[in-house]
């Protein structure tokens, strides 16, 4: 007997005695919590008259499902229930120094880091909104924030979690410094240095860095542009390797591939690190920016069922990167997370905090992400059409299922970190060579990646042509050097 209403009942007073939905909180809609959740209308239904029976929630006509208000009585505590490999030290400080310093440097067509333009982000509202909320929370704003976060939002995200088909509480939220920050106490709650950490091939060179800087090695595990990262090939590391400390995925909208997994692998790679009980770090820094008509995938934490995989997010790619918010679900190692911050940055700061709450309280962040969305998609198209009509025939174009970034192959003998050095040197065009994006930067010297991030203007036009013909060139060859 198919009991998935219970279970769905269950998960949501769960959510509820947590704080995630306080009293007068509309629930998601029934069409929103049967997407979400891959369930029927009638067994949402169900589920939420099992809640209303139970004096859980209201049903209001033609607005839907809410939090009851509680009565004086206090409300009752929940129970508490075959391929060679070799691990590689990374050396990529220098080059990922360089790559920053030159990437956000004024007059540089700015093609390298993947950084969203201030034009497509929300700026004066958040402007607004922050001298806002320094005004109305003066005690909050100069207080400390606590270490997991400002528990209003740390709900905010508890509740966007169903649309990431995870039932959270506030208390499995962790708000960082940046996905930066959360990557780190990541590594460092399961790691210790000499570890082994497996990572998707190519891999964002900030990824790299921070492993670098822990002193921990990788394996880079061989992925497909389309389907990502290759099970059969990780799972062999795993069999053969016992240092292995966690590993590390972009899991939606890949950094720099553009890939996102489906379902299926993600719950087939969160058991096969089960069964090895390896953790699963997953990056979803890219998860909001699927492409507009596609849904919201599906994050691989919502298939864990052990605590192991340590979900990371943040609002750099969405909101704004200045503000410095990004956040985690550590599952088991929430108390140590907690231990390793206090340690070292102690607090996220607390205005940032306060302003990212409003934005996700009052519709305006959902309002702009489908703006974002629709606008990404046509750049992407731009550029990529700009790249086939300037680029050598035979150059391959990453097809992004979201985000905006595209990666481009050439041929072999084409030399990626001559022709990036050629293009700010001469042309103040600033792209990130392919080399960063492997450990010990000998991988991807024939790729390169650039941002879409930025309105397609007869700047970057001519931009993109100017590289194409860089590319057509022999200055750019190795064979000519």
């Amino acid at each position: 007997m198919d009991h998935s209403y219970q279970q769905l009942a269950n998960n949501l007073q769960k959510q509820i005695n947590a704080r995630t939905y306080l009293p007068g909180d509309r629930l998601p809609s029934v069409r929103e919590l049967a997407k979400d959740h891959g369930l029927s209308l009638e067994t949402v239904l169900h589920a939420l008259r099992i809640l209303e029976n139970n004096g859980l929630v209201d049903a209001k006509v033609r607005s839907g499902f809410y939090v009851r208000e509680p009565k004086l009585q206090s409300v009752a505590t929940p129970n508490k229930t075959a391929t060679v490999f070799r691990a590689k030290d990374v050396t990529l400080s220098l080059l990922r120094h360089q790559a920053v310093t030159f990437g956000t440097s004024k007059n540089i067509v700015p093609l390298g880091l993947s950084l969203l333009s201030s034009e497509v982000l929300p700026t004066r509202r958040l402007a607004q909104t922050l001298s806002s909320v320094a005004r109305r929370y003066p005690k909050e704003t100069s207080n400390q924030a606590p270490v997991a976060g400002m528990e209003s939002l740390r709900q905010q995200l508890a509740q966007r979690a169903s649309n990431w088909g995870c039932f959270l509480s506030p208390d499995d939220v962790v708000i960082t410094c940046g996905a930066s920050e959360a990557l780190h106490l990541a590594l460092r709650a399961v790691s210790h240095r000499g570890d082994i950490v497996l990572v998707e091939s190519p891999c964002y060179f900030g990824t790299l860095e921070i492993i670098e800087s822990l002193g921990l090695r990788v394996i880079e595990i061989a992925t497909d542009p389309r389907e990502g990262v290759d099970l059969p090939e990780l799972e062999s590391a795993l069999k053969r390797f016992n240092r292995i400390a966690a590993c590390l995925l972009v899991t939606n909208a890949s950094n720099p591939l553009g890939y996102t997994l489906t379902s299926r692998i993600k719950q087939n790679l969160v058991r096969l690190l089960s069964r090895f009980q390896v953790p699963l770090i997953e990056d979803d820094i890219f998860g909001e920016l699927h492409r507009p008509e596609t849904e919201r995938p599906k994050v691989a934490k919502s298939f864990d069922e052990d605590g192991t995989v340590i979900l990371v997010g943040s609002f750099s790619k969405t909101l704004a990167p200045g503000l410095r918010i990004g956040w985690m679900v550590p599952g088991k190692f929430r108390d140590r997370i907690l231990q390793l911050k206090s340690a070292t940055s102690l607090a996220t700061p607390s205005l940032p905090q306060l302003a990212a709450t409003e934005f996700l309280k009052f519709g305006s962040f959902d309002a702009h992400l489908r703006r974002l969305r629709g606008f990404l998609a046509d750049q992407i198209y731009r550029f990529s059409s700009a790249i086939a009509e300037s680029f050598p025939p035979a150059t391959r174009i990453s097809r992004p299922s979201g985000g905006f970034l595209l990666w481009l192959e050439l041929d072999a003998d084409f030399d990626a970190l001559t022709f990036a050095a050629s293009a700010l040197n001469r042309y103040r065009i600033a792209v990130v060579p392919g080399n960063l994006f492997s450990a010990g930067g000998e991988r991807y010297q024939n790729c390169f990646r650039i941002s879409c991030g930025h309105a397609f203007s007869p700047r970057f036009a001519e931009a993109i042509a100017t590289l194409g013909k860089l590319a057509c060139s022999r200055e750019a060859r190795t064979h000519d050097k």
